[in-house]
């Protein structure tokens, strides 16, 4: 479903197209008045400045969703690898705007209509590629994972919830195997069993029971996330940054594979179902 527009996108609209007297209009009223609403563009990575060695990449969607196009963890991906290739970024955090979501997942829409084995291989290589960086990410989940953002979030070195985020195994309620590599990575994280349990059972877990399973690093206040992750950045500056980087590439595979074929078939099969 596209996502309602906030008030200010309807003020925006409004503005553009001569509305008078549109701030004085409830949301119902700016929704009539604008009339016909364009689709919502991708969600699209900001990069902050870096700041004391920590890199900060933030997923903004229209809507506060922050679901992912292909074309965003591509996206994502490149600036991953772009900032790591840079001497100055000692770790890089991934994060999304607003209070509520970290990432809803796949973007649906964007993505309803391709073939599976496009959605996953796509999507893999770009995880792998976040996975790879040569330096520490974190994703700093300041709200609740979904999906996909769940397969995201794992593709990070570590993770850091806010206090009150949940974290919402939906990829089997939906018919589809994790599409980006979240069943190997939580399975290498936690046990095959813990993993499966989660995934079969469509868990919704708090982001404190997250933590007591040891998917989750950290629970903190919402506005205390980027305060942890620069202490970390600090703490990570201190070591040397080719052996930090050496050291997490002898830590294991990054790569998660075999999940491609089952999740194309099954993805082909619901769409199927559904024409």
């Amino acid at each position: 479903m596209t996502a309602e527009p906030q008030l200010f996108e309807l003020h925006e609209l409004a503005r553009e197209r001569g509305i008078d007297g549109y701030r004085l209009l409830s949301k119902a009223e700016l929704m009539e008045a604008v009339g016909d609403l364009p689709p919502p563009g991708p969600t699209v990575v900001e990069a902050a400045a870096v700041r004391d060695g920590l890199a900060v990449l933030t997923l903004r969607g229209q809507g506060g969703d922050n679901a992912l196009a292909l074309e965003t963890l591509e996206q994502l991906a490149d600036e991953v690898e772009r900032l790591a290739a840079d001497e100055s970024v000692r770790m890089i955090a991934i994060t999304g705007s607003g209070s509520r979501i970290f990432c809803s997942g796949a973007d649906l829409e964007r993505v309803r209509g391709l073939p599976g084995k496009e959605v996953t291989e796509r999507g893999s290589r770009a995880c792998d590629r976040i996975a790879a960086a040569g330096v520490p990410t974190v994703a700093l989940m300041n709200g609740h994972a979904v999906g996909g953002g769940i397969d995201l979030a794992l593709a990070c070195d570590w993770r850091i919830a806010a206090q009150g985020a949940k974290l919402r195994f939906i990829h089997n309620e939906l018919g589809y195997c994790p599409p980006w590599g979240g069943a190997q990575r939580l399975s290498r994280l936690l046990g095959a069993g813990v993993a499966l349990r989660l995934f079969a059972t469509c868990d919704l877990l708090s982001a404190d029971e997250a933590r007591t399973t040891g998917l989750v690093d950290a629970v903190l206040p919402r506005e205390k996330l980027l305060g942890r992750a620069e202490s970390m950045a600090g703490k990570v500056a201190r070591a040397g940054r080719e052996a930090v980087s050496a050291t997490k590439a002898l830590l294991g595979e990054t790569a998660a594979t075999g999940h491609e074929p089952a999740f194309a078939a099954l993805w082909d099969a619901n769409a199927t179902m559904q024409a």
